[in-house]
């Protein structure tokens, strides 16, 4: 895959004293960043890769795809040189392995799929990466094809830490995330046979089935940022009594920025209650702003959460820059009718140079 990031960098007349700031900007690994140098009077540019001088050009851009710390010098007619450039800092998004929470029963062992709320934004998880580096304290584990299995000790009660990594399929490697689980007697008064949460573009849907209910009154949709402190974000009632499957969902509409914990408090008709294990997705995202629907027909809906980004363009997988528009609006729309289809990169860009880019399908 390639497109090109245009980046321009000033040079002023006179040596610079002292390094300028440096502008921070990350890029898949098999993308192309674009580098464009203007200096009044320059005839030829000297470019630099981490203060190493890049041989065999001297035009005004560069073609970059490695990471480091780029800049250019300006040399005019005469051989005078301009100041030196902003700083460009090139980074390459890594894939974002998120921590997990899991329940088990007590001498039962537990599939965990782990790299379900992890996070890559450009290739897809090389499932067979999946490597345990923490170990549990108590039990055994095993990871394969993205899973991890951890068989606790017999009559084994408490709770364990197993520290995993993954990659992509481009080779880059996570960080380190950690998957507590909790073993109990008797996790649950219902049943629950299965429960999970799934992103959906900006909102998490809530899934759970029962396959058997007594005096079982409602369940309670809770949400946390911390795991410390829950919100009741929604109640939803039971079927009393059931020997029968049963399915439920939930759409929590409003997720937090950043990593969202969610678990079900199931409550009896005479007050008892038990708790579910702790699911969590994640919308690093919204840090900076919400982009809806992908894959998009027609109108692309845009929130921007970070305050500092003033200006938002549309560029195509060619790298042509189909639309530059300031942010005059916390919320606006584009109408995507007005390109062709195919493969779109939203660039969110601050004053100061950091660029935060979405890829975005147009159907």
């Amino acid at each position: 895959m390639r497109y090109y990031v245009f980046i321009w960098m000033l040079l002023f007349s006179g040596r610079a004293s002292a390094q300028s700031p440096a502008r921070k900007v990350f890029m898949c690994k098999d993308a192309t960043l674009r580098i464009r140098a203007e200096s009044t009077g320059a005839v030829r540019y000297e470019w630099f890769l981490d203060n190493q001088v890049i041989t065999g050009t001297s035009t005004a851009e560069l073609l970059v795809k490695n990471e480091g710390t780029y800049k250019a010098i300006g040399v005019n007619a005469d051989g005078c040189e301009s100041g030196e450039s902003v700083y460009i800092v090139v980074k390459h998004h890594k894939p974002s392995a998120v921590d997990d929470i899991a329940m088990g029963k007590v001498n039962t062992p537990l599939v965990i799929d782990v790299l379900k709320n992890d996070l890559s934004e450009c290739s897809a998880f090389n499932p067979a990466s999946l490597v345990v580096v923490q170990s549990p304290a108590s039990g055994t584990v095993a990871s394969a094809n993205g899973l991890i299995t951890y068989t606790p000790d017999s009559d084994f009660k408490g709770r364990v830490t197993i520290g995993y990594t993954v990659s992509d399929q481009a080779g880059q490697l996570s960080n380190v995330a950690q998957v507590k689980v909790d073993i109990v007697s008797d996790p649950l008064p219902v049943t629950l046979a299965y429960f999970d949460v799934e992103k959906k573009e900006v909102t998490a849907l809530l899934e759970w089935r029962t396959t058997e209910e007594l005096n079982s009154a409602h369940f309670d949709m809770q949400r946390s940022t911390d795991v410390r402190v829950w919100r009741v974000i929604g109640t939803t009632d039971a079927a009393f009594e059931s020997n029968t499957t049963l399915n439920y969902t939930f759409t929590d509409s409003i997720p937090e920025p950043g990593l969202n914990y969610y678990r079900l408090k199931m409550v009896d008709a005479d007050g008892s209650f038990a708790f579910s294990g702790i699911r969590s997705v994640s919308f690093p995202e919204f840090s900076w702003a919400e982009v809806y629907p992908n894959p998009v027909d027609d109108l692309l809906r845009i929130v921007i959460r970070n305050r500092k980004v003033d200006n938002v363009r549309v560029i195509s997988h060619s790298g042509i820059v189909r639309l530059s528009q300031p942010v005059t609006s916390p919320a606006f729309t584009i109408s995507m009718q007005q390109f062709p289809i195919g493969m779109y990169y939203i660039h969110f860009e601050q004053a100061d140079g950091a660029v935060k880019i979405f890829k975005l399908m147009h159907n």
